[in-house]
This record gives C-alpha cells, structure tokens and sequence, in this order.
C-alpha cells in the first residue's frame, strides 16, 4: 500500500510544474486551459474582508478606524456577513483577459471554462455573442457546518438550465441523497468533467482540522463522482500540498483552478493538446492524465495577491457603464431580506473615512509596494517535492 501511494505521489508531482522553474514546460503542448474563474455574476460574500485586512497591518489599521467610526455612528459593527459584491469583470473581459494570458505569455492556444458561483448567466451571455465557452459553474454545497464547491464543466446547452435550477435546489436542501443523485446524472453524461475545488479551503466556517474531517467524510459520501482535485491559483501552498497528497490516497488526478476574481489572470493553468474542451474532459476522466503549470504571480505571498484583488474590486472603472464606482458593485441585504446597492446608501461614494482605507488600499497594490511586500513576506518555492 505505501508503495502504490508513493508511486501516485511520484506520478502526480510530476505532473505539477511551475513556469519560473521550468520556462521549457510548454514543450511539446499547444493549448492551455483556463479553469474556474469568475464574472460580474458571482454573488461573492465580503465576510473575508476582515481576515484579509489583519495579515496586513497597515490596511488592517485602516479597517479598524472604519470600524470604530461605524460603530459610533450606528452602535453596531460592520455587517460583512450580509455583504457582498460583484467582481468588476463583465464575461467578454473575463474570457479575453484568461486568452490574453495563455495566448501572448505561453503562446498557446487557448480553452476557457468560466465558473460563476451557481450561475450560467456568463456563459449564456457569450454564447450570444457568438463566443462558444463551455456552460459550466461552481456549484455550491453546504455540508454539516461547513461548505464545498464542485466545478461543473461542460454541461450539455440543451440541458444546462436545467442542471443549473435543480443544483440550486440542493444547495437551498442539501440532502444527502439528493446530491449524490444529482452527482450521478452529471456523471452519467461522459462530456461532463467534476472537479472539487480548493478542497481544504474551509472558508472561516469552522477550525480547519474540523473542516479536513467534514472533508473525508464528504469524500467518503460522494467521492466516487469527482474526477478531479483542484489545486488552486488562490490558495496558500499549504492547501495545495494536502491536496497533493489527497489526491495521490485517493488515486484521481490535480487539476488546474485559477479562481480569478478580478483583473490578475488565472495563477495555474492545464496543459494540453487536446483540440477541445470535450478531449480534455476525455483526458481527466478517462486516461486521468492531468498536467498542471503554475503561473509566476502564483510565487507571490498570498496575503500581497488578495490586497490587490481587493484594490481591484474597489477601484473605479470608467468603462464599465452603471458599475463604475464600488458602491455601484457592493450591496447590503437588510435584516428584512431586501437587496440595496451601496450607491443607494451612499450617493456620494462613502464616508471620508472610506475614502481613506480605498486610497491605503491602492497604495499597498502599487507595483512598488507588492515587490517590496514580496520580498519582506518571502515567496513559495516549489510544490511537488513536498509529497513524496
């Protein structure tokens, strides 16, 4: 058993590659693959905010003094867990930006799979344009305390609306017996690839022991479904290892997940050659070969990387009609369930103090403070040898 675990291991290590250690890694691949990334139509909670803002001291000190300004103006703390946002990226530029990383930096040609939280609507919208992109989503799955996302790529057009009400269904009912149902039919159509995202990423929901417990047992109900792990562009090195050796117990391959939410492209892509994305779903599910590139931003620390997603999401963006400003692209849902933008609070952009922590949180994203962010925090090395 140890041998056949550490022959996996050996087997998957290889299959992860890192571009600022091996530039010759695109030998003998002509496309790459873009996979999990988000549009304008991900509803994305702003709960992270906090954690974020307190491994960065100065913008945590910025958080702190909004905080106590909200707390005098109203008594009450900032409700981050009933607000959300929508990243800045309608689908075109999402889908352009992941072509223009694999097209003019790898010279490649490129596969893009757009997942939305629980909707079809980015892809529905290329379709009418003309832009064919696989329907695919990240479906979302509350499980005994904690939370689990499935990337559902490829789903039939004919059927995908279909899928996409009775998935939202179980999330809303999460029984057991109504998931692996559910898992079944997709798996049951071979063009269909399942992917576990970010498997060892808990959210904050619960301590992270108990959430890699909750994980085995979530392997245990439905893991005869899932074709693939991911290893996330988004995560910190150590997720990515136990996912590394997750995989290898369990025998099933790595996959590529960017998990873009703003303007820096995906930090891992798959290699490939296949000539579309229904051959590589072939690839992963039925000859479960899998070859994963990380890309260089991916060496820089993770708490520098989610400080400019968040500088990205605050920003203003002329171009984008009706979403210009952060309040346009922030919302609040009352205690009463009703949905209010954060421009209908704040007509004229926030409070001064707001104002404060966006220009502390452009400053931390400039490309001078990154480096020397980068260099102070130290950046991750390599990932496979630390499985075997």
């Amino acid at each position: 058993m140890f041998m056949r675990i550490a022959r996996r291991s050996l087997e998957i290590s290889r299959s992860v590659q890192c571009l600022w250690r091996r530039p010759n890694a695109l030998d003998g691949y002509s496309a790459a693959v873009s996979l999990h990334s988000h549009t304008m139509h991900s509803r994305e909670s702003l709960d992270f905010v906090p954690r974020v803002m307190r491994r960065v001291p100065p913008a945590n000190a910025a958080l702190q003094r909004f905080e106590a300004r909200q707390r005098r103006d109203s008594g009450k703390p900032i409700p981050f867990e009933r607000a959300f946002w929508r990243p800045p990226l309608h689908p075109r530029a999402a889908h352009d930006l992941e072509v223009a990383q694999i097209q003019t930096v790898l010279g490649l040609r490129p596969l893009v799979s757009l997942t939305d939280h629980d909707t079809l609507e980015a892809c529905a919208e290329l379709d009418a344009i003309g832009i064919r992109v696989p329907y695919s989503l990240e479906w979302t799955i509350p499980y005994h305390g904690t939370v689990f996302h499935i990337g559902v790529h490829n789903l039939p057009p004919d059927q995908a609306r279909g899928f996409e009400a009775a998935m939202a269904a179980v999330t809303a009912a999460p029984a057991s017996e109504r998931i692996k149902e559910l898992l079944a039919g997709l798996h049951a159509i071979p063009a269909v690839l399942l992917v576990l995202n970010h498997p060892f990423s808990c959210e904050e929901l619960m301590e992270r022991a108990g959430h890699a417990r909750m994980l085995q047992q979530f392997l245990r109900e439905f893991g005869d479904w899932m074709h693939a792990l991911e290893l996330n562009g988004l995560q910190p090195k150590v997720n990515n290892t136990d996912t590394l050796r997750l995989a290898s117990e369990r025998g099933v391959p790595v996959i590529s997940g960017g998990d873009r939410h703003c303007c820096e492209a995906n930090a891992n892509l798959n290699l490939t050659n296949a000539r579309s994305f229904t051959e590589f779903v072939d690839e992963i599910r039925v000859e479960r070969r899998s070859s994963v590139l990380f890309m260089p931003q991916y060496r820089d620390p993770v708490s520098t990387r989610y400080v400019e997603c968040i500088w990205h999401a605050v920003r203003n963006y002329p171009e984008f009609t009706g979403r210009e400003r952060w309040v346009d692209r922030v919302f609040l849902e009352r205690e009463s369930g009703e949905i209010v933008s954060f421009r209908s609070l704040w007509p004229n952009g926030g409070p001064a103090v707001m104002h404060g922590f966006v220009s502390v949180i452009g400053f931390l994203a400039s490309p001078g403070i990154r480096a020397m962010h980068c260099i102070a925090m130290g950046r991750p090395g390599r990932l496979e040898p630390e499985i075997l």
